[in-house]
């Protein structure tokens, strides 16, 4: 018989001991606790939960909770996900400010080439009389 292994994606059962992986309504992250009640349909899953600290809170989303064997695991996944989304961003702002610079070198390319040529006359004549008043 084969083992089933738990993930971070693996909804939590009835008596498992979790972690908070932030603040939540006064229950600081970090905080231990256990799943009283699980409930909902499909996807959408929401727990009560038990703290060490005597209190419970419910609708505890599955995103907000932890094993705490699996914290660890949890918190590099969270700086893996925040590095990719920083690259991503700093790979589409190059190509952007790439084609910005190239619009106003080429004169019809990137942006402006998007533009009526009036308005941009437009917008400048009125920057002009704003700067010079």
């Amino acid at each position: 018989m084969a083992r089933k292994t738990k993930d971070l994606e693996t909804p939590f059962r009835k008596g498992e001991k979790v972690v908070a992986t932030r603040d939540l309504l006064g229950i600081p992250g970090g905080t231990k606790g256990k799943i009283q009640i699980r409930n909902g349909l499909g996807a959408w899953i929401r727990y009560w939960v038990m703290f060490d600290d005597g209190r419970q809170l419910g609708q505890v989303d599955h995103n907000d909770l932890v094993r705490p064997h699996q914290l660890q695991e949890w918190i590099d996944r969270r700086e893996a996900e925040a590095a990719a989304a920083l690259r991503s961003a700093e790979d589409q702002s190059a190509p952007a400010a790439a084609d910005a610079n190239a619009g106003d070198d080429a004169g019809g390319s990137g942006l402006a080439a998007q533009i009526p040529a009036a308005l941009l006359e437009r917008s400048k004549a009125a920057k002009a009389r704003l700067l010079g008043a």
